[in-house]
């Protein structure tokens, strides 16, 4: 019977398909990136990896969209091929409703407590007064390393082991949660002011009992050559028998210059709650692991940053971005990573990262990337003694339509 079923969807999917709107697609990346500590080339080291992605889209109907993409990725250090389902879904536009059910993305409105592929479905209904958005989804079933959701100790094990075919139901699969979302937004209250706001949810299934709500609004002023943005997320963390509090907060001021290229300059400014000292108040924890720079990578907890940030474009097809960021602890025990060690227990300023990046659109089919840019401790007062950190990542784009 299971059989019949399924050739039965099979037969129906293809005749509502819209052969004449059927597009394939492939699109190759390929990344090769060097690590210099301390400028000190005979302990440098390269990492080369790389992604694989077909796609296939087709028209269901009048009203509906199919998309489907996968992922063959691969790295050379550990000589490993690991496939994978990314984007699939289907949807549909009803006028004034749509509906997505599938492998979809789905971000926060801050972008750093949810953000990435998960699979369920989510309808959105678009009214005069602003658009109302409901979602529910499952991350068991994807790809840890881009799912890159690290909750609590046993998940940040499980993401530091490899991909073990002989075991790959307990090496490959992102941890078990489940995700709720409510969100609401208007794009341009009397013309100047967008809004966004959503009430997320998270519970883990499992061993790991973390369950996490998160109480997000962004409010934007858009101007002419100025756009002000103002968010904040406030959490609640429930673990161990105990409910914490914890928030994050941002705000960036972005100028758009007039010339003839497109041109911006943008501050920006990100804090995330440390552990107070009478533990009243925690870590703010993200479900998804947003990385914060371009070589410390870290994530966002119990840590803040300051960021000054060019891109432009230089010609037609040539665009650059450079960007100088400042990073903060926001406690001292949380962030124990790069440059700091478990000794390290003084001192809130981390230092500065300096990164450069140029993009080359060499023809409709293929893009470069080639960035470059220096990590300081010296810069802060938390591992002045630290070596510093330089790092080039080169990343070639090709497409075929």
């Amino acid at each position: 019977m299971k059989k019949y079923s399924s050739a039965l969807f099979a037969v129906f999917l293809f005749c509502s398909l819209s052969l004449n709107a059927v597009d394939f697609g492939l699109v190759f990346s390929q990344d090769a990136e060097s690590n210099v500590p301390a400028f000190n080339f005979e302990e440098s080291s390269v990492d080369i990896s790389g992604v694989l992605f077909p796609r296939f889209s087709a028209l269901l109907g009048e009203k509906g969209d199919l998309y489907i993409s996968a992922a063959i990725n691969y790295e050379t250090d550990s000589f490993n091929i690991i496939p994978e389902l990314t984007r699939t879904e289907i949807s549909f536009n009803l006028g004034n409703t749509n509906i997505n059910v599938g492998r979809m993305f789905y971000s926060d409105p801050l972008g750093i407590t949810a953000y990435g592929l998960f699979d369920g479905a989510q309808v959105s209904f678009i009214t005069r007064g602003g658009n109302i958005r409901v979602g529910g989804w499952y991350t068991g079933f994807l790809y840890k390393k881009r799912a890159a959701i690290i909750m609590t100790p046993n998940e940040l094990r499980s993401a530091d082991t490899e991909v073990d075919y002989s075991d790959f139901t307990n090496t490959y699969f992102a941890p078990s949660r489940i995700l709720a979302a409510l969100e609401y937004d208007h794009p341009a209250i009397g013309g100047f002011i967008g809004l966004k706001t959503s009430i997320i949810g998270q519970f883990g299934l499992g061993d790991d009992k973390l369950n996490s709500q998160y109480f997000t609004g962004v409010i934007s002023f858009l101007g002419k050559s100025l756009i002000l943005d103002i968010g904040g997320c406030f959490e609640l963390i429930e673990y161990n028998d105990k409910i914490t509090p914890a928030y994050a907060t941002n705000i960036g001021l972005t100028f758009i210059l007039p010339t003839k290229f497109e041109k911006q300059i943008k501050l920006f400014g990100r804090y995330s709650s440390g552990v107070s000292e009478d533990e009243s108040i925690g870590a703010f924890l993200p479900l998804t692991t947003v990385p914060q720079g371009e070589l410390v990578e870290a994530k966002l907890s119990a840590l803040s940053l300051l960021s000054l940030d060019y891109t432009g474009r230089m010609a037609k097809s040539l665009s650059a971005n450079m960007a100088f960021t400042y990073f903060i602890r926001t406690d001292l025990g949380t962030y124990a990573y790069y440059p700091v060690t478990g000794k390290d227990k003084e001192g809130f300023f981390l230092g500065a990262e300096i990164f450069g990046r140029l993009i080359w659109n060499i023809s409709s089919g293929i893009r470069l990337n080639l960035g470059t840019g220096v990590f300081l401790p010296q810069l802060g007062d938390a591992a002045p003694d630290a070596d510093m950190l330089w790092r080039a990542k080169l990343n070639l784009i090709f497409s075929i339509y």
